[in-house]
């Protein structure tokens, strides 16, 4: 896997993206976005508020109109087109369902809008409603329902027209954090059932990790990598990826070789074979809290990285403790389980520190 694209398992592209950008005025919102997006595949665009995913999002939408680029959608050209001309369809965050309208009519609007046959608007809405495991409520109005119940209809309304490409804009952040979790099991079986292209933006990487099949990380309207969820958690390729994607330690140091790294404070530890920096390089070591092993040495692999310090403060989460741990050259978080057969440390405590050579990587500052 390079920077930005990867094999798509023989599968076709969904959306190509070639050199896509998005001026606003003298602003850049979106900058020469290179992406292949596959047939069936959910994908989701991470990023901050103001990274550029949801315009790339209206692009491919139809919302708004490329400044420069090339934007295909099963290998034909739609950069120009307008929405209604386009095989996708496009669930908002605000869902915008018709609250005068029941459930039912919500779902079928699209379809008469575009003059389908009555009785398969019927079959269809029936099949949509159901899809999304509403049966016996076609009849509510908006303001009778839960807003993952809101949620339902307006991913029924969108895949009612049984579009080739799902657009999804921050579908979830209304939704409480049990129904948020709840709606993106929900959210992923019905991917898989309708097995259509989803193209999700979100800004909760813990959703883009549990969801999708590849992430890319946008920052400052770039791409800064695609990869699957694994790729980007362990793989990270600088320090924007590895700190938006999870919580991690950044130890500062210098490459002397392909698979040694010298830290700040002298001590050399061994990395993964390291190809996007040279050696010399100025080097910071991502080093992922839940990888750092704290007690005794005693279980430490022999060739294992080894450091000591003094618990600062100890923040309990319920399955896990993380202690903020005070080295003579910096501070350092570590995650560890709780659980009755390990021990609990608390401040003031002086610990011993370890992990794996395969536990860390080398990111770009």
């Amino acid at each position: 896997m390079n920077e930005i694209t990867e094999s798509q398992d023989q599968r076709s592209a969904a959306v190509s993206l070639r050199g896509i950008s998005k001026l606003f005025d003298d602003v850049t919102a979106v900058d020469s976005v290179d992406l292949d997006i596959g047939d069936s595949e959910f994908f989701a665009l991470l990023g901050p508020s103001g990274c550029g995913k949801t315009t790339t999002l209206r692009m491919i939408a139809g919302l708004e109109i490329p400044s420069a680029g090339s934007l295909q959608i099963f290998g034909e050209e739609v950069g120009s087109l307008p929405p209604n001309k386009r095989p996708v369809n496009t669930v908002f965050q605000n869902y915008a369902l018709f609250p005068h309208m029941s459930v039912a009519d919500n779902v079928a609007f699209g379809l008469k809008m575009r003059k389908i046959p009555k009785s398969e608007i019927s079959t269809r809405v029936h099949e949509a409603i159901s899809l999304v495991r509403m049966t016996g409520m076609e009849d509510r109005r908006p303001n009778q329902l839960s807003g993952g119940q809101q949620q339902r209809v307006a991913l029924a309304r969108a895949l009612v027209n049984r579009p080739k490409v799902l657009l999804l804009d921050e579908p979830l952040a209304a939704l409480d954090l049990k129904l948020r979790q709840e709606m993106q099991f929900e959210l992923k079986q019905l991917q898989r059932e309708v097995g259509i292209t989803f193209v999700f933006v979100t800004h909760d990487q813990e959703e883009a990790l549990a969801l999708s099949d590849r992430i890319g990380v946008m920052n400052d309207g770039r791409l800064l990598q695609v990869g699957t969820p694994e790729e980007m958690y362990d793989a990270p390729i600088d320090r924007f990826v590895a700190d938006f994607i999870g919580r991690s330690n950044f130890l500062n140091g210098t490459l002397e070789s392909a698979e040694v790294v010298c830290l700040a404070n002298g001590q050399r530890i061994r990395v993964p074979q390291v190809d996007a920096v040279s050696v010399g390089d100025e080097v910071q070591v991502s080093l992922r809290p839940e990888r750092v092993m704290i007690g005794d040495l005693d279980s430490a692999p022999h060739d294992s990285a080894q450091l000591s310090g003094t618990v600062e403060t100890e923040t309990f989460l319920g399955n896990s403790v993380v202690y903020r741990v005070a080295l003579d050259w910096m501070t350092i978080e570590v995650e560890a389980d709780h659980r009755p057969d390990v021990e609990r440390y608390h401040a003031g405590d002086r610990v011993d520190l370890w992990w794996r050579d395969d536990a860390v990587a080398v990111v770009r500052p």
